[in-house]
C-alpha cells in the first residue's frame, strides 16, 4: 500500500475510532488473573430524574374563577314583611330595626390539589374590597371542609398555611358561609376575590 493511500485512510479510521468511542454510556472495566476463584467487575451508574409538578383547582376548571354570591333579604317588623319594589307602599311597621338575611345557592365549591414534591401547602389571599368600607369583614366569611383537601383557614380573616399529602390526589368540597351583624352594612354590592396558592416544597 502506497504511502499516499494509507495517509487517505488514516483520518477515516480515527473518526470511525471516536464514534464508537461516544456511541454508548461511560462505564468501567477490570480484569482478574491467577489461580482459583478469579473476579472482575465493571460499575454502572443509574439516574432518573422526576421533574415536581403541583395541581391546584378550586370549583370550574380551565380559565373559569367562580364567584360565589349572597343575595340579602330584608323583613320589616312585626309580621314580618319582605319589602317590594316601588315607593310609598303602606306597611305595618312597628318601629323595629329591620333584621336582614344573606342567603346563597353558590356557596360550595369542590377543590382537588396534587404534588409529587416532598411535601404540598395551601394558603389563601384576601384582595381589597370595593367599595373598601360598609360592608362585611373577611373574618364574617367562615368556609367547612368535606373530604381530604382542607381550607387553609376557618375563615378569610385568618388565611393560614396548610398541608396535604404527596402523591395522592386531596379533594373534597369547601361551604363558605357568611355571617356578622348584616343589619348594620351600608347598601350595596361588595365584591374582593380570594387567591389560593399550592406550593411543593
Amino acid at each position: 500500500m502506497t504511502r499516499a493511500r494509507i495517509s487517505r485512510k488514516l483520518p477515516a479510521l480515527c473518526l470511525a475510532g471516536l464514534a464508537l468511542a461516544g456511541s454508548g454510556a461511560l462505564a468501567e472495566s477490570q480484569y482478574g488473573s491467577g489461580t482459583g476463584t478469579i473476579t472482575a467487575q465493571a460499575r454502572v451508574n443509574l439516574s432518573v430524574t422526576v421533574p415536581k409538578l403541583i395541581l391546584l383547582r378550586v370549583g370550574s376548571t380551565n380559565t373559569t374563577v367562580d364567584t360565589v354570591t349572597w343575595a340579602s333579604t330584608l323583613s320589616i317588623p312585626p309580621v314580618p314583611t319582605t319589602p317590594v319594589t316601588g315607593n310609598n307602599t303602606n306597611v305595618d311597621w312597628n318601629g323595629a330595626a329591620p333584621t336582614v338575611t344573606p342567603a346563597s345557592t353558590t356557596n360550595t365549591l369542590n377543590v382537588y390539589a396534587w404534588t409529587n414534591a416532598g411535601a404540598g401547602t395551601i394558603n389563601c389571599a384576601m384582595g381589597t374590597w370595593a367599595p373598601a368600607t360598609g360592608g362585611p369583614a373577611n373574618a364574617d366569611f367562615t368556609v367547612v371542609t368535606t373530604g381530604t383537601l382542607p381550607h387553609p383557614g376557618a375563615n378569610l380573616g385568618a388565611c393560614a398555611s396548610t398541608s396535604f399529602t404527596s402523591n395522592a390526589v386531596a379533594s373534597g368540597t369547601w361551604t363558605y358561609t357568611l355571617g356578622g351583624t348584616p343589619a348594620g352594612w351600608v347598601a350595596g354590592t361588595y365584591t374582593n376575590t380570594v387567591t389560593y396558592t399550592a406550593q411543593g416544597i
